[in-house]
C-alpha cells in the first residue's frame, strides 16, 4: 500500500491508501501523467491531462519556471511513498 494525498477542486486534500496503478487511475479519472511543481521538491503530482480545460481548475503550479494549472483531481505522491503535507487544509 502507498499513502497519498488526494486533492479535488474546491475541496481539502485527504489522505488515502492505494494498492496500485489501477486505483491511481481511478482517483484521477482516467489515464494519468506525472508532473512536478518547482516548489514541491521530492513530490510527484499525478494528474489526468485530459481534464485540462474540461474539469474545474484545482490549483496553480510552477513547472520549469512557468505558471500552469492542475485541472480535476490530483494525487500527491512522495518519492519514497510516504505522505508529506503540502499545505491544503
Amino acid at each position: 500500500m502507498t499513502t497519498v494525498y488526494v486533492k479535488l477542486p474546491h475541496e481539502n486534500a485527504v489522505v488515502r491508501e492505494i494498492a496500485g496503478t489501477d486505483e491511481l487511475q481511478e482517483l484521477v479519472g482516467g489515464d494519468y501523467e506525472v508532473v512536478e511543481d518547482d516548489h514541491l521538491e521530492g513530490i510527484s503530482l499525478v494528474v489526468n491531462e485530459d481534464a485540462r480545460g474540461v474539469e474545474a481548475n484545482n490549483f496553480p503550479i510552477t513547472s520549469d519556471g512557468f505558471l500552469d494549472w492542475v485541472y480535476g483531481p490530483c494525487v500527491f505522491v512522495k518519492a519514497d511513498g510516504a505522505v508529506q503535507k503540502v499545505g491544503f487544509d
